[in-house]
């Protein structure tokens, strides 16, 4: 399964500036990770004066760090203003990429794949003592974050915004964390009924859980109240997972599984 000929750029940088107080202050730093002997930039924002709640991965889309950023990096600071410990990962650095069109996607999906897949594991070593990351992607980036996310324990839960499975390879979709769907009903890029609609319906044939939220009347690009909404989604899903995580791990829970 590719994704639908002649996709454009995805040009989000201008869409849905974030008016709100911070409810924490947000320190953004740089880093890097190898992946087949190239440096694979990362931008880290994560909370200034708090402990954080636990580590997270951003993936944009087609669009690249120049046009996604801008959304990539207000999904990552929202996250950060919640707690979370954020690493937007510049995968395209492994191909030398500035924005990706159909046949650049098709020719370079596994090698952005096997550098996703090589940062969350630096995340998770380095950012998160150890512990599960959790994932949003964007598009392309969505389309990553669910094959990362398979049979992958490093992670912890996953958002995908208008991704799916990548060429249609449902067999290459194992064990699966929770996931949070987010499409557009009328995305005519990533058309629901093609991409959505079968990831869910792999989804639910499996253990992890998935929670959906379906914008009946947003395209691929989503206009700013929407996107808006996607942010405090994406925190209120990471956050329900990790409370959830937190009850399974207690000493109660843990003396009556002993017991």
């Amino acid at each position: 399964m590719c994704l639908p000929a002649g996709l454009t750029i995805l040009v989000l940088g201008l869409l849905g500036a974030r008016t709100e107080v911070a409810a924490l202050e947000v320190r953004v730093t740089r880093d890097s990770y190898d992946a087949g002997g190239r440096r694979i930039n990362i931008e880290h924002f994560e909370p200034a004066d708090a402990a954080a709640k636990g580590a997270a991965v951003v993936l944009h889309g087609a669009g690249g760090t120049i046009f996604d950023g801008p959304e990539m990096r207000r999904v990552a600071r929202a996250l950060a203003e919640n707690g979370y410990d954020v690493s937007l990962l510049h995968y395209f650095d492994r191909t030398g990429t500035l924005f990706a069109r159909d046949r650049t996607m098709q020719q370079n999906f596994a090698l952005w794949l096997e550098t996703v897949c090589k940062g969350i594991e630096h995340v998770r070593v380095t950012r998160s003592q150890g512990r599960p990351v959790y994932v949003y992607g964007y598009s392309l980036g969505g389309f990553l974050a669910i094959a990362a996310a398979s049979e992958n324990r490093d992670v912890a839960a996953v958002a995908e915004h208008a991704g799916g499975i990548w060429n249609n390879q449902k067999e290459r979709i194992g064990r699966m964390p929770p996931v949070l769907m987010i499409h557009g009903a009328v995305d005519r890029r990533v058309p629901f009924d093609k991409y959505a609609r079968p990831l869910l319906a792999k989804l639910r044939r499996g253990k992890g859980g998935v929670v959906t939220h379906f914008y009946a009347h947003e395209d691929h690009v989503f206009m700013p109240p929407a996107l808006r909404d996607v942010r405090r989604e994406v925190e209120q899903f990471f956050d329900a997972h990790r409370r959830a995580q937190a009850r399974v791990e207690s000493p109660a829970a843990m003396s009556h599984v002993r017991r």
